[in-house]
């Protein structure tokens, strides 16, 4: 049966989505949608990495929704491995789209970001 706690971390694919970005951003992730949303709340430390991060999580429930409705309606699938690039890609031009107006943050939420 689907619920919110299904889709938001219960599900393998999300799960394994959401996995990736926080190991990469060195958080390790709540499994449960309660769980994650008290960790996204109560996060610490370096203001921009916190945005990244929140960046990132939101993209991840955006886009594991909009997978749920490919399949439920169109009866099409994509992998992890194929969501992956695509939203990763997103948030970077997302990232650089700060430059004009703030380029002292673009520059600092792009900083060590070479291993996405």
């Amino acid at each position: 049966m689907e619920s919110r706690d299904h889709l938001y971390f219960e599900c393998a694919y999300s799960w394994e989505l959401w996995s990736i970005f926080a190991g990469r951003l060195g958080l390790t992730p709540a499994r449960d949608w309660e769980g994650s949303l008290n960790q996204m709340q109560n996060l610490t430390g370096n203001k921009f990495w916190k945005r990244i991060l929140l960046l990132y999580w939101q993209a991840t429930i955006y886009w594991t929704w909009m997978e749920r409705n490919c399949r439920l309606h169109r009866n099409t699938t994509r992998t992890v491995a194929s969501m992956f690039p695509l939203i990763d890609r997103l948030m970077k031009e997302k990232i650089l789209s700060v430059r004009d107006s703030n380029p002292a943050s673009s520059s600092s939420l792009m900083q060590g970001d070479d291993s996405m």
